[in-house]
């Protein structure tokens, strides 16, 4: 085992410099290969270009260490390939083409550290919820690429992609404060909030426990994917699991957080109505599924997978509270944020590509809009606490079925039929799309009615 480690560290050690002679030899090559290159004579006012379109190679032989050997020799030959392309861009005669050329060396060097930060971040037990430096460092640069390609290769410039770039940030940008704001609350509940305060409600008669708990939501501003745990937690701790159930639903949708960022959302749109709407459709909508779901041998099947089922992994706290409320936040952030960024793109994709007309006449139907909108809200996977920026950029749907996309989003998506599933058993999720489809439906087209 020992010598099979010491011939592997080698190996490392040889690679980073192997990388670099490499890329010496292909920045050069161009003399040997490339009629024009051949044609002239090495100058020193070339010297700069060869060190610009070397940097990558350079970049990837000192990470190449954590990235491995087959990471490595992966990348070195697009670098290669990379390095061939620039070459050919820089010669032509489009002022365009020559500068997608000249950037190109700095965009294998970001596309290098996105690589190293990803494969450099800690995995596993005690590792996969934190966020470390390669971790944000990675971000930033793949960022950075998308940022700086985009820009140099001019892709705002087309009409309908410029269109797709407007729709899509302002969505993003509108989105993330809340998320921040919910995840920084989030966290604090996790952190500061004793358990104990929770289980107070778990003596109250089940009449009135399951709509008691499922109102607390209003005082616990946290995400879809942070009220699975925490109703989980109060489950194995004696609460119904109807109340539990409740809980989870509500939570999501009902906090004031999430009310707030659905008013500044549909401001000068109806905000009072669709946040009163979607505060009673919620509320309904977690009472009924909850006492359904938990109703005679339901309640024991959803307390023994709840039992059996736990966090994957928990902060550790000793370092402190604030370190552990950062952590929290930190977490919590990266994991909303990027189903934000998605879910803004697929719905700046669906505002861009599809023509205004599809939407006209049958998707005016609230009853088919409803549906409609609950598929899209299960695909999308937002976070509630900025779901309404997106639903309202839906102006080819009327009220009733964005409402329905505010109702069953957070109740209802793709990542939370993973955590469902884990927590609850499969069992649980076919029940739980059972009740909120035909519930979510008719109460979109109550609401319909009414502001009609």
């Amino acid at each position: 085992m020992t010598t099979i480690s010491t011939t592997a560290g080698r190996r490392i050690r040889v690679l980073g410099p192997g990388i670099a002679l490499l890329g010496a030899a292909t920045v050069l090559s161009p003399y040997l290969w490339d009629s024009t290159w051949r044609g002239g004579s090495f100058s020193l006012g070339y010297v700069p270009f060869h060190l610009w379109c070397w940097l990558p190679f350079l970049v990837l032989a000192v990470l190449a260490g954590r990235i491995g050997r087959v990471g490595g020799a992966a990348l070195s030959a697009a670098l290669v390939a990379g390095t061939i392309a620039t070459v050919e861009l820089t010669q032509s005669m489009d002022d365009a083409t020559e500068r997608m050329g000249l950037a190109l060396p700095g965009l294998l060097s970001l596309a290098v550290v996105g690589v190293w930060g990803l494969r450099a971040h800690p995995r596993g037990i005690g590792g996969g919820g934190r966020v470390s430096r390669p971790l944000v460092i990675a971000i930033l640069a793949l960022l950075a690429l998308v940022i700086v390609g985009g820009r140099v290769s001019e892709v705002g410039e087309a009409a309908r992609m410029q269109t797709f770039l407007v729709i899509g940030t302002s969505i993003a940008l509108e989105a993330l404060p809340f998320v921040l704001l919910g995840a920084a609350v989030s966290a604090a509940i996790e952190v500061f909030v004793p358990s104990s305060w929770f289980e107070r409600i778990a003596r109250l008669p089940l009449a009135l426990q399951v709509p008691a708990v499922a109102l607390s939501g209003v005082a616990m501003p946290v995400c879809e994917c942070g009220s699975v745990p925490v109703a989980r937690r109060l489950i194995v701790r004696g609460v119904h699991p109807a109340a539990g159930i409740a809980f989870m639903l509500a939570a999501p949708v009902i906090n004031p957080i999430v009310l707030f960022s659905t008013a500044v959302a549909y401001s000068g749109r109806g905000a009072t109505e669709m946040v009163l709407g979607r505060l009673s459709l919620g509320l309904v909508l977690a009472i009924i599924a909850g006492t359904i779901i938990a109703r005679g041998g339901g309640g024991a099947a959803l307390a023994a997978h709840a039992r059996k089922s736990g966090p994957k992994h928990d902060h550790d706290h000793s370092s402190g509270r604030l370190r552990g409320f950062v952590d929290h936040l930190m977490s919590d952030l990266l994991l909303m944020g990027k189903y934000i960024v998605l879910g803004a793109a697929i719905a700046a994709a669906l505002q861009t590509l599809v023509p205004q007309s599809v939407f006209t006449g049958v998707l005016t139907s609230p009853f088919i809009g409803a549906l409609l909108m609950i598929v899209l809200a299960f695909f999308l996977s937002l976070c509630s606490e900025a779901d309404a920026f997106v639903a309202v950029s839906f102006i080819q749907f009327p009220p009733g079925p964005q409402l329905a996309f505010l109702a069953a989003g957070p109740v209802l998506d793709t990542k939370l039929v993973l955590l469902y599933g884990g927590t609850f058993g499969r069992a649980f999720v076919f029940k739980l799309a059972l009740v909120i489809v035909p519930v979510v439906v008719a109460g979109s087209m109550l609401f319909q009615a009414v502001i009609s």
